[in-house]
């Protein structure tokens, strides 16, 4: 069994967990690399530093630097075919023709068709740092990867609440908001933060969902995450709805329902940066 620490939830396989975690908006799961974080802080940091989701030249130096530390004596080896090579280069080019491998060269990982590794290939993961967040000098994949900064409060310390009132102010074409609450005027933000009254004599106790917790610190980073906001925008196609931009932006980049490509999100985003900015009011 495996359970969802986001929401207590239960499941047969760590298969199913991670198919749960997808299609949540308000978990901190890195889609691209099947991975499930306990916060968005430490899942904007893998955003940031992992080497999938660098440029090429820095994961280029990674690897130089992996190979630097490496011990010259050992013998490179194939785990899927059991079997043990001279040097790197006959590795390489033993997973590059063995109809037996779809190896992906970037991330060092084996797919079980060739399908799958032309879509993993064609996937964010390979993309360029060609965003930059209009707000500091990062450089990120997708307007996903910016959005998801954004919203952490990493940035400026601008709450995801900000970006979700910004947002609902722009007029997009068709309507992805929920309901369009904040036309303009000052954008209120409102914490919540609970006390050592919380404590229910054996753990912290959020008064929301009654989920409980070993320290204050646990509670108080669960009662600011998204975890209990409502839905605020939705797929003008499939009306799937989300409770962050960035969910809603990761899931038209996915081309799941079709409603754009991703060339097309890419030029969208772009357009809407400054009208953005204005609505944020820096």
């Amino acid at each position: 069994m495996a359970q969802c620490n986001q929401c207590d939830r239960l499941f047969r396989s760590t298969q199913a967990l991670f198919a749960h975690c997808r299609d949540k908006d308000d978990h901190p799961f890195c889609e691209d690399c099947d991975r499930l974080f306990s916060t968005f802080t430490g899942l904007d940091q893998h955003m940031q530093n992992a080497a999938v989701h660098r440029s090429d030249s820095e994961s280029d130096e990674c690897a130089f630097e992996s190979d630097d530390d490496s011990d010259d004596d050992d013998e490179p080896f194939c785990v899927g075919c059991n079997r043990w090579f001279v040097d790197l280069a006959s590795l390489y080019q033993h997973l590059a023709a063995s109809s037996k491998h779809n190896w992906c060269f970037v991330c060092s990982r084996d797919f079980a068709t060739p399908t799958s590794l032309d879509q993993h290939s064609s996937s964010p993961v390979h993309r360029g740092l060609d965003f930059e967040c209009p707000l500091c000098p990062k450089r990120f994949k997708t307007p996903s990867s910016i959005a998801l900064h954004i919203e952490s409060g990493t940035c400026h310390n601008i709450s995801r609440a900000q970006v979700t009132a910004a947002v609902h102010a722009l007029k997009i074409v068709p309507t992805i908001s929920v309901s369009r609450r904040i036309e303009g005027g000052t954008i209120r933000v409102v914490s919540y933060y609970a006390t050592e009254r919380a404590f229910n004599g054996t753990a912290y106790e959020c008064y929301l969902c009654h989920r409980t917790f070993r320290t204050l610190g646990a509670l108080n980073s669960h009662i600011n995450s998204p975890t209990h906001d409502a839905d605020e925008f939705k797929c003008p196609k499939c009306k799937r709805k989300y409770k962050l931009v960035s969910g809603l932006m990761q899931h038209i980049e996915s081309e799941v329902c079709g409603i754009a490509r991703f060339q097309v999100v890419e030029d969208f985003t772009k357009n809407l940066v400054d009208q953005f900015l204005k609505r944020l009011k820096l």
